[in-house]
């Protein structure tokens, strides 16, 4: 067996057991590899950001079942985005609490809205996806825009963004992009700029 191809299938071994994706890796090996050296952050960082998201989400699920079905969790580069929406005052700051406790987390923005009501509402959430799924289409198509380097979660028609972006001119296409995108009310940006100080 070609060396290339056992490094591509080990690799491809060690993600499945970090996120649980075999699938994708498996049939692209080496396009998957590539994928992910492309990405600013790199494979360690992405195999680090995974690892830190696998643990977050498992530490809310043993708090409870609820919260881990309510809260999304996003990481960039150690930064973690919490998301969404719950019914009890104080899981915000649980969810936060949670979060710091994963080993390699540099900072965590807590974006969870509270409601008044325990309807959420299938038909929000749903709209919501629908505009995170026309915003990733748009940057993925979008000149001179490195989508890989970007993860968007759209709630109540507030979409987030956290990255790294090429260029302030990069930023700025996907921010205007963003705010163009049909449903969106809000623009919440948490990207950084490569080769700014943090």
């Amino acid at each position: 067996m070609n060396k290339n191809i056992k490094i591509a299938l080990s690799l491809s071994t060690s993600l499945f057991l970090v996120t649980g994706c075999l699938a994708p890796l498996v049939i692209g090996g080496g396009a998957a590899v590539g994928t992910l050296a492309v990405r600013e952050k790199g494979v360690t960082g992405t195999m680090s950001d995974s690892q830190i998201s696998m643990v977050i989400k498992a530490k809310l699920y043993s708090y409870d079942t609820d919260l881990h079905a309510r809260v999304t969790v996003n990481v960039e580069g150690g930064e973690v985005l919490l998301t969404g929406s719950v019914n009890k005052q104080e899981w915000p700051v649980e969810a936060e609490r949670i979060a710091w406790e994963a080993s390699g987390v540099k900072k965590v923005l807590n974006n969870i809205e509270v409601v008044d009501n325990d309807d959420i509402g299938v038909g929000a959430y749903a709209q919501d996806s629908w505009i995170t799924t026309q915003l990733k289409s748009k940057l993925l198509f979008g000149d001179d825009i490195r989508s890989i380097n970007y993860s968007i979660k759209t709630v109540g028609g507030v979409a987030y963004i956290l990255g790294i972006a090429q260029s302030k001119e990069e930023l700025d296409k996907v921010l205007e992009i963003a705010s163009k995108t049909s449903g969106v009310t809000k623009v919440v940006n948490y990207t950084k700029v490569r080769g700014e100080a943090e």
